[in-house]
């Protein structure tokens, strides 16, 4: 049986030419049906790579990193803004010491947050009222003249024998990056002194090591790979951190939002004050305090320290309060948060300073009373247990002193519940000042 099969049809020549529609209209730069056109699809091509060179250049120009900066671009930067969080503080302080150790190595170096500022400018500004004020003065006539220390003056192109590098917020991490990238060489001094409190080792306001001003202006994709293993070791992090860096824009998108959000509320008031509407109305009225200390008939908490506060009168005492208010926030969950990569931090630094051949007198500041009562129950006592822990295991290079219950201190030598003035001041340098001298005598 034989089986027949119809022959294929043939297709016409005149359709096996013809391009389709949609090739014909691409290959005439004509549009694509439903799509873009080639002659668009090119433009686009031609304009990614300018795009790019543009979104850089902006970049670079935002960063300034176009710009090379000197020590008078610092000074000009570090006039303005806030004390707590001007990054150009930072710069200035970290430039003049490098300028200044150039004409000299210095003797002793300051290390430590505003705990360590605020003394050392008082006792200095007892002496000079001229000084600068405490944001821009990194100087210690005090206790360069207790250690019997050559003073130059307080011109900041001199060279002094004592550097102050303690920052206001600066942590125990901070003080690891400063000791790693600038004491050493020409800039490495025969002794430093480190002052520390619970706040270095954890700070409800900070959500990691990474948010300090000293970390953002210290770490950079030049010495990542230093750090990456103490702060970013994970690689979600490090990603983070990078894309920070390369995109200005992205690294202060939060700080980008929250103005954004100021401005629209500004403009919001505006909006409603020019349409004779009240801003907030029908919400919730506030509970106002009145002057007896009661608030909608609630009874407000007297503060911890009534003692120093009830003889406190004016500015004093609001100095007081506000010290105790701020506190109690930087303090929340202290006892149950994990402070080990700032222990950590400060092994380390005992450590680099033994290989560099660095003495440290290592200080736990005193505090106040009523500043202690804001920690939860035994809190103080462990860390303080922790850091003579550290320091005696570096006791060769190390003096320690632990004045964190002296009772030498009262209240009446502090600032603040937390800042000591010039009265604490001399009380601290008296204790110090032989384990200073013993070391600097050895060098």
């Amino acid at each position: 049986m034989s089986v027949t099969t119809e022959p294929s049809p043939q297709i016409p020549q005149a359709l096996q030419d013809r391009p389709s529609p949609r090739l014909a209209s691409v290959l005439a730069g004509g549009k694509v049906p439903g799509g873009r056109s080639a002659a668009h699809w090119s433009f686009i091509k031609r304009a990614f790579p300018a795009a790019v060179a543009i979104f850089a250049a902006v970049n670079l120009a935002f960063s300034g990193a176009l710009v090379p900066k000197s020590l008078k671009d610092d000074e000009k930067n570090a006039r303005g803004g806030d004390f707590w969080t001007n990054p150009a503080l930072i710069d200035l302080a970290v430039h003049q010491f490098k300028e200044s150790s150039k004409l000299e190595r210095p003797k002793v170096v300051l290390l430590g947050s505003s705990l360590v500022m605020f003394p050392f400018w008082a006792m200095d500004a007892s002496i000079n009222p001229k000084i600068e004020d405490i944001a821009h003065y990194h100087r210690s006539m005090a206790l360069s003249q207790t250690l019997g220390l050559p003073q130059k003056g307080i011109d900041p192109a001199s060279s002094p024998a004592i550097f102050n590098l303690a920052s206001a917020g600066q942590m125990s991490s901070d003080t690891y990056l400063y000791v790693t990238e600038f004491l050493n060489g020409p800039s490495k001094p025969d002794v430093i002194f480190w002052g520390v409190a619970p706040r270095d080792f954890g700070d409800a306001n900070l959500t990691s090591p990474m948010s300090t001003v000293s970390f953002k202006r210290i770490v950079n994709l030049q010495n990542l790979d230093r750090y990456k293993a103490t702060f970013l070791p994970h690689f979600n992090e490090q990603a983070e951190f990078i894309a920070n860096e390369i995109c200005y824009f992205y690294g202060r998108r939060w700080r980008m939002q929250r103005e954004s959000d100021r401005l629209l509320e500004k403009l919001s008031s505006f909006i409603a004050k020019s349409s004779g509407v009240t801003p907030g109305a029908g919400a919730p009225a506030a509970v106002g305090v009145k002057s007896d200390g009661t608030a909608g008939g609630v009874t407000v908490a007297a503060e911890p320290g009534a003692d120093i506060t009830r003889r406190l009168t004016g500015f004093a005492r609001e100095r007081w309060v506000s010290s105790l208010r701020e506190y109690r926030s930087r303090y929340k969950g202290i006892g149950d948060r994990d402070i080990s990569v700032q222990m950590d931090c400060l092994e380390r630094v005992l450590a680099l300073c033994h290989e560099r051949g660095i003495k440290v007198v290592l200080v736990n500041l005193p505090l106040t009373r009523a500043n202690r009562e804001l920690m939860p129950e035994n809190f103080y006592e462990r860390f303080s247990g922790q850091v003579a822990a550290a320091a005696s295991r570096y006791k060769q290079d190390v003096s320690y002193f632990d004045l964190s219950l002296d009772k030498r201190f009262t209240d009446y030598d502090f600032w603040d519940t937390v800042h000591m003035n010039q009265l604490g001041g001399v009380k601290m340098m008296q204790i110090v000042a032989p384990a200073l001298k013993a070391d600097l005598a050895v060098k």
